[in-house]
């Protein structure tokens, strides 16, 4: 029995390192596929914008950081990273007076790519009140689901789209220079929807994906606004699909392209989103690591569509708490809910812009 037992033992041992002698002990890193290139793909502020002393200074880069340098001129602080590895935001140690400033961004890598340094002048000035951004929404205000866009604190409304079909779910591009938005205006039958892009003024309209009997919709931006990523039922069920600006190149979006756009819900370490428990309500949530999210709305209505001011400061959403769907606005921490739409129309999807 125990010759049986070594022989066994013998014909283990040899299997084991007669499959194993080709195996390398290390990877050679020359067989890998090169990483993208890296690069700033986002920053809160922009060359010659003026903001006010409490205005949240974000950067964002298309891969995964060791080092994120961050830098104001004349301003001591802590640059704190996102648990993404791939944004982080420059928290100030007293509040920045006014003035010129000049923010340096330089980082490293994962893959020890190195980037920057690159510069930003910017200006804080008080007294600028965030209602100097506008959100853009759906209304059925003139008949059908058309596109506006007011101010913060829902004065000066102006209607951008004119038409019989429905135009809905509007995106403003990073850059603030588009609104993307769904239409059924060139469909074959109701509903038949598709992604169309125009100037933030309105003009310009554009269909970019003219398909027949597939609904395309829910557009969103790259963060360097060059692409559109959108929902598209053209399988038979929901997929993530991007194209150009200009409607070219569609394809199925790849899981590494993730961190290359602005998801709606997602302000750096956070993310908000609606939940349905007898209700919506709208929750937020650490980004990269769930803790089962916070109810920030705790009303008995639908609370929906939740969307972050350029700042985080802000979030704006739908109700129909009033008994129609209007637009909303509170602190990030769910405190100081405020109606900003007043009609007996159906108010939706709003969209601030970036700033």
């Amino acid at each position: 029995m125990s010759k049986h037992i070594n022989i066994f033992f013998i014909i283990l041992v040899f299997l084991f390192f007669g499959c194993t002698e080709d195996i390398p002990d290390k990877l050679d890193k020359s067989q890998l596929p090169a990483p993208p290139a890296l690069k700033v793909v986002s920053t809160s502020v922009k060359n010659g914008q003026e903001i006010n002393p409490e205005y949240t200074i974000s950067v964002s880069f298309n891969n995964y950081m060791d080092i994120i340098n961050m830098e104001i001129s004349g301003v001591k602080g802590t640059v704190e990273i996102d648990p993404t590895g791939a944004s982080a935001t420059f928290k100030p140690f007293s509040k920045l007076s006014d003035g010129a400033y000049t923010l340096t961004v330089s980082g490293k890598d994962e893959y020890g790519q190195e980037v920057g340094p690159t510069s930003i002048t910017f200006y804080v000035k008080s007294g600028i009140p965030i209602t100097k951004s506008l959100i853009a929404y759906t209304s059925n205000l003139d008949g059908d689901y058309e596109i506006y866009v007011m101010n913060t604190d829902g004065s000066n409304i102006k209607q951008l789209t004119y038409n019989f079909s429905q135009d809905t779910q509007p995106a403003w591009s990073p850059d603030g220079k588009y609104i993307a938005f769904s239409s059924d205006r060139d469909g074959s039958y109701m509903w038949n929807s598709d992604i169309f892009v125009m100037r933030s003024d309105g003009t310009g309209i554009v269909n970019l994906t003219k398909t027949i009997g597939i609904n395309e919709y829910s557009a969103f931006w790259s963060l360097d606004s060059k692409k559109i990523g959108f929902l598209s039922d053209a399988s038979g069920s929901e997929d993530y699909y991007v194209m150009n600006i200009d409607g070219t190149g569609v394809r199925l979006m790849q899981d590494f392209e993730f961190l290359d756009f602005a998801w709606p819900g997602v302000f750096g370490d956070y993310y908000i989103y609606e939940e349905l428990n007898g209700n919506y309500d709208i929750f937020i949530d650490l980004f990269a690591n769930p803790k089962g999210g916070v109810n920030l709305t705790k009303h008995s209505a639908n609370d929906r569509y939740p969307t972050w001011s350029p700042d985080g400061r802000k979030i704006a959403f739908v109700s129909d708490r009033d008994f129609n769907n209007e637009i909303y606005i509170m602190n990030f921490d769910g405190s100081n809910q405020t109606r900003i739409t007043y009609n007996n129309a159906d108010d939706n999807h709003p969209n601030w812009s970036p700033f």
